[in-house]
């Protein structure tokens, strides 16, 4: 009498008293234990034995047959000695559960193990059920299969009939085309007594069909009986099976005693919209009578005849699609061509060539590049050749081109190509398709714009230059009326004006320099304002000037009002900061500050003291011009006065329309 265990384990252990001590400690009723001396061995019985894991030892087996036990789905213990723990760590990588060392001084290491493994094993259990389930799933579903393909093969051969039918017609209308063939053949494999096929129209159902002809009426007008089983499948679209229809109280027959005691088939024929066009309708004793399986082969039957139907109209449908690329293509006034890649021609061109060349189509049509381009007489040939030739390569899928033509009159025209690659099914280049469009007028009128441009750039490029020349005779003369000024505070004065109309001098300087950009440089402009201050009103050579500007670009007319700015800040630091040759210091700070700029002009002069003046602190020629100024830009200045004086002006990034005030 055999034991039934509820594990099963084998002990694979060259060493065969290894292999009694392990079974002494295992072999109980909970575990049942098998032994082999090498993995040849082991392989053998777990072929023949139901086996739920494994405890190999890492020497005893070649390495081919241990590796192939590892990778066996069932769990593995390794075991080994000291002198090969390095093996079963490596067995550890490559699949095995877990491992203990041997001697088995102790047997905890090996429950530990075992305990560790019957994880593993469940998890094998439930993976062979789950196999064994989808086995049989797998071997249900083929049976079904092989009843079907047998069933399908009785029904292939009428639907190659009918489909041969189909194809040959050109153009189907509706059931009368075809309708015998289906109902001669479909009724035929399913060895039908009888049948029909009734096409829907307007006022009822018209016999198109039958194999009982005398019995069979040729109209049904509408509406037909509530009872009647064609009724049922229009309305629902849907096919029928009667077992018996004399069983059937919800469906009346025709009343024909032929009828009686038999089964019914009725399917609806849909169209490719799924509008049902008709019915099919056969019937057969009950011996045999109609089953499942034929209803689902009806089925199939009505589903093939709505994709025949739908191919028919794609067709017709790309029949007329074609009919009108046709005459859209003839009569476009663009010239439309294709040029062939595999036979390197001209393979189609549209009657508008004659429009716009003055040749006949005839001359370039299945002819070369080089004949085109000869006989349009390009002027641009290479960069036509060019064109083609990245539109092949797949240097370029699609792009225009612009070339002057010579048509056959004499008459010179530029003309704009747009072309397209074509690619077939598997990505390769077919064809250049493209379109030819004359637009002498517009290239005419971009030439008249161009030299407008150019016209208007000299012209401003002259008054700027004038206006320039004009500040500096300005500038030379207020150099020499300072010259002639015996009064310090008169040359101050004409000084100061001196630095303000160079400020705007260095504004068209930049323009002259820069081509009429609509910016200027704000860095380069500010190292130019502040180099012409300390060398115009600077007379103390103890003042040092620290600049922080950031690299900004700024439209004209802010650049001018900013610039004055910064004149008049640094102009009054210089002369009033400080007294005769004590030294200091000036600095600027210019940057963007999230939607404005900033600018800081701070010295560590005297500041201003109210003692010493009677002036107002924000008051004075120079602050009123400031204020003036910075109203213009829209911004605000602020006066700080400690340990020297720091002004602070912020004005809006945005190109905001910019105040007209006379200073």
């Amino acid at each position: 009498m055999s034991l039934e265990y509820k594990y099963k384990i084998l002990v694979i252990d060259k060493d065969e008293s290894i292999r009694k001590e392990l079974i002494k400690h295992l072999n109980n009723k909970l575990y049942g234990v098998s032994e082999a001396k090498n993995s040849e061995q082991g392989d053998l019985l777990l072929k023949d034995e139901r086996i739920d894991f494994i405890i190999q030892d890492i020497t005893s087996g070649s390495p081919e047959s241990i590796s192939k036990i590892l990778k066996d789905k069932r769990p593995v213990i390794v075991s080994a000695d000291e002198d090969n723990i390095h093996k079963a760590i490596l067995a550890m990588n490559d699949g095995a559960c877990s491992l203990f060392l041997k001697p088995l001084d102790n047997p905890a290491p090996l429950f530990t193990a075992v305990q560790k493994c019957l994880k593993h094993s469940r998890k094998h259990r439930q993976q062979l059920l789950y196999t064994k389930h989808l086995e049989d799933e797998i071997k249900n579903k083929n049976d079904e299969i092989d009843r079907k393909n047998e069933m399908l093969s009785r029904f292939n051969n009428s639907l190659e009939q009918i489909l041969s039918s189909a194809s040959s017609q050109s153009s189907m209308k509706d059931l009368s085309d075809y309708g015998s063939d289906i109902l001669d053949n479909f009724g035929a494999q399913l060895q039908a007594s009888g049948g029909s096929i009734y096409m829907r129209e307007a006022y009822g159902l018209r016999l198109v069909h039958t194999i009982e002809s005398k019995h069979t009426p040729d109209f049904l007008p509408f509406p037909l009986n509530e009872k009647s089983p064609f009724k049922k499948v229009l309305k629902s679209g849907k096919p029928i099976l009667i077992d018996n229809i004399d069983s059937e109280k919800d469906i009346d027959g025709s009343g024909w005693s032929g009828y009686e005691d038999s089964s019914f088939m009725i399917f609806p024929l849909p169209d490719h919209n799924g509008n049902v066009t008709g019915l099919l309708s056969l019937h057969n004793k009950l011996t045999p009578p109609f089953i499942k399986e034929d209803k689902d082969m009806g089925m199939l039957m009505s589903a093939f005849y709505k994709e025949v139907t739908r191919a028919v109209s794609s067709v017709e449908s790309l029949h007329l699609s074609e009919s009108r690329y046709k005459h859209l293509t003839e009569n476009s006034a663009a010239v439309i061509f294709s040029f062939s890649i595999e036979n390197g021609v001209f393979d189609f061109i549209n009657n508008s060539f004659l429009t716009l060349t003055g040749h006949d189509r005839d001359e370039v049509i299945n002819r070369d590049m080089e004949t085109m381009i000869n006989v349009l007489d390009i002027q641009q040939k290479e960069d036509i050749i060019s064109h083609f030739e990245n539109m092949i390569t797949g240097r370029s899928s699609g792009s225009g081109i612009e070339y002057q033509i010579k048509t056959a009159s004499g008459q010179i025209k530029w003309v704009y190509q747009q072309t397209v690659t074509i690619m077939n099914s598997e990505g390769f280049p077919v064809s250049i398709d493209g379109t030819m469009t004359e637009f002498s007028d517009q290239k005419e009128a971009e030439e008249e714009l161009k030299t407008l441009v150019q016209q208007k750039d000299l012209l401003l490029s002259e008054i700027n230059h004038r206006v320039k020349n004009n500040l500096q005779i300005i500038s030379s003369l207020i150099n020499l009326q300072s010259g002639l000024e015996q009064d310090d505070a008169g040359r101050n004065a004409l000084n100061t004006v001196k630095s303000r109309i160079t400020s705007i001098a260095l504004v068209h300087d930049n323009i002259y320099d820069t081509d009429l950009m609509p910016t200027i440089d704000v860095q380069n402009y500010i190292e130019k304002l502040i180099s012409n201050l300390i060398e115009t009103i600077l007379d103390n050579n103890n003042i040092t000037i620290t600049k922080d500007v950031e690299n900004i670009d700024m439209d004209l007319d802010r650049a001018v009002l900013c610039g004055l700015i910064i004149n008049e800040a640094i102009s009054n630091a210089f002369r009033h900061a400080f007294e005769s040759y004590q030294s200091g210091s000036v600095s600027l700070l210019f940057k963007t500050s999230r939607e404005n700029y900033l600018v800081k002009i701070s010295d560590t002069g005297r500041g201003f003291n109210p003692d010493l003046t009677d002036k107002p602190v924000q008051h004075g020629l120079g602050i009123d011009i400031m204020n003036s100024l910075i109203k213009q830009l829209n911004g605000s200045i602020d006066f700080y006065s400690d340990k020297g004086t720091e002004i602070t002006i912020k004005f809006p990034i945005e190109n905001s329309r910019i105040r007209e005030e006379l200073l």
